[in-house]
C-alpha cells in the first residue's frame, strides 16, 4: 500500500489540454492522476481511454514517467498529440486504437503501470456524439478495458482505476478474473454522486486497504 499525499482539486491546474464541447479534464480526471503517484519500481505507464491527455501528461509532469495513452476517438487522440507540444512533453505518447484492438499494437507485459478510467454510465444519453461514446458503458466494454490492462502489466505491475460505486460488484469480478486484485480502495464524495477509486497489483495479494475518503465540495 502507498501512502498518498492528501487530495489537492488543483492538481493539474498546469496542465494544458485542448478540449472539445463535450469532452475535457473532470474531477475523475484529478482523482485518477492523484491516486496514480507510483512507487519508485514504476517507470512506464500506460493510460487506456486517454481523452485529450490530461493524465498522461499529468503522469509525466509530476512524476517523470513515460508514458503511452490509448484513445479510440479519432478528434480526441489528435487534440492530445497536438497538446503534447503545448506542455513540452518529451516522453508521452499516443496511440489512436481501439482497446480490443491492444494485442495487435503492443507487446504483453512491457509496462510497469496502467492507469484507466473506463465509461461506466450504462443508462448514459447524449446528444453530443463524443460525450456519448467516452460514457457509455456495457459490461463487455468493460472487460474490454480491464484484459487490455492486464495484458498490458507486467507480473506484479499496478493498476489504478476509478469506477461508480453503483457497479463496483461487477467490476470486482471482471477484475478478479482477470488477475487484477485491488488492494487500496479510496470513496469519493462530490455534490453529484460518488466514485470509488480502486489500486491493485497483477496476480498481488488477496487483501485490500480503506483509505480515508476525499471530500470534493
Amino acid at each position: 500500500m502507498i501512502k498518498l499525499p492528501p487530495f489537492d482539486k488543483n492538481l493539474g491546474k498546469d496542465i494544458k489540454t485542448i478540449d472539445i464541447d463535450g469532452h475535457k479534464p473532470t474531477h475523475a480526471s484529478v482523482l485518477l492522476l492523484w491516486y496514480s503517484k507510483p512507487t519508485k519500481d514504476i517507470k512506464k505507464a500506460c493510460e487506456l481511454g486517454t481523452g485529450t491527455g490530461f493524465v498522461s501528461f499529468g503522469l509525466e509532469k509530476y512524476y517523470s514517467l513515460e508514458v503511452v495513452g490509448v484513445e479510440v476517438i479519432k478528434e480526441l487522440y489528435t487534440n492530445a498529440k497536438k497538446a503534447i507540444e503545448l506542455n513540452n512533453s518529451k516522453k508521452v505518447s499516443f496511440f489512436n486504437i481501439d482497446v480490443r484492438e491492444i494485442k495487435k499494437q503492443f507487446v504483453a507485459e512491457n509496462f510497469d503501470m496502467v492507469v484507466f478510467n473506463p465509461p461506466f454510465h450504462f443508462s448514459s444519453s447524449s446528444n453530443k456524439k463524443i460525450r456519448e461514446i467516452s460514457r457509455k458503458a456495457s459490461n463487455e466494454l468493460l472487460e474490454s478495458f480491464v484484459k487490455a490492462a492486464s495484458y498490458l502489466l507486467r507480473n506484479k505491475g499496478t493498476f489504478v482505476t476509478i469506477i461508480s460505486p453503483y457497479i463496483l460488484s461487477v467490476y470486482f469480478t471482471i477484475l478478479s478474473k482477470n488477475k487484477l486484485n485491488p488492494q487500496q480502495m479510496c470513496i469519493a464524495y462530490g455534490k453529484k454522486g460518488k466514485l470509488v477509486l480502486l489500486r491493485g497489483k497483477k496476480n498481488g495479494g488477496i487483501h485490500l486497504e480503506i483509505d480515508l475518503p476525499v471530500f470534493l465540495y
